[in-house]
């Protein structure tokens, strides 16, 4: 299953990927837990309440994935967070991640997961890599119009997790989710026709801020690394969106 431009797992799609993840579990495993008898519900939340952080002793909301209630008994999955883990670690599924929280708030241990059936579809999906991302963003240069490609010239993608401290500073930005791209190298209105054949300008996007945004939006994840590498080449080489748009027509 690929990602194509698929929209971010949504509350409905986390029940329904809980309730697959539950039962995959083995039947020993579900039943000792009171899955099979129906006594144990699964609910999905953005994020966990102030009132249960304060209980829990938990400042940040987005270290708490999941939480085990008596008085239901249901377990409490948080998407968020949960999709914050998922991106951060890139190297589990998301199917897996989900098992891990159910297994965990269910008092079980972290073996039960390998006996799991194996899981397909949107639960196999790991988060998307810097390789996915370079690669749409090469399309996404590629696909520019002749007249605009030839005006921005060859462009270097470099992907990271974050940007470095250095480059926040620069920008006067305190928060690393808040920068999502930037573009290094001679803007198009200060080169000059006497200048050395120039290097390769370099437009930079960070993986995580943009994956924190997709999480929250209604756009395919395809669809939004074009438009933050797009915007860098708007901003930077004197063209907008509707100079590109119209250049296309």
């Amino acid at each position: 299953m690929t990602w194509s431009d698929r929209l971010a797992p949504s509350l409905d799609d986390f029940a329904a990927l809980a309730k697959q993840v539950l039962d995959a579990l083995p039947a020993n495993f579900r039943a000792r837990s009171g899955r099979v008898a129906g006594q144990v519900a699964v609910r999905v939340e953005d994020f966990p309440s102030e009132a249960m952080l304060d209980d829990q002793g938990i400042e940040d909301p987005f270290a708490l994935t999941g939480l085990y209630q008596n008085a239901d008994p249901a377990v409490l999955l948080f998407r968020r967070p949960i999709l914050d883990e998922w991106a951060e670690r890139g190297d589990v599924s998301l199917g897996d991640l989900i098992s891990q929280v159910l297994v965990e708030e269910l008092g079980g241990d972290a073996r039960v997961i390998g006996a799991a059936s194996p899981i397909e579809g949107l639960l196999g999906l790991k988060a998307p890599s810097s390789a996915y991302f370079a690669e749409i963003a090469n399309q996404t240069h590629t696909g520019l119009p002749p007249a605009i490609r030839s005006a921005v010239g060859e462009t270097r993608v470099i992907v990271e997790d974050f940007a470095n401290e250095a480059l926040l500073a620069s920008l006067d930005i305190e928060d690393p989710f808040e920068l999502t791209g930037v573009y290094e190298g001679v803007d198009l209105t200060q080169r000059s026709v006497l200048d050395l054949v120039p290097m390769p300008s370099t437009i930079r996007l960070f993986r995580r801020p943009i994956l924190d945004e997709w999480f929250d939006s209604d756009t395919g994840i395809a669809s939004l690394i074009e438009h933050v590498f797009v915007h860098e080449v708007a901003h930077h080489f004197g063209y907008s969106d509707a100079d590109i748009e119209r250049a296309e027509g």
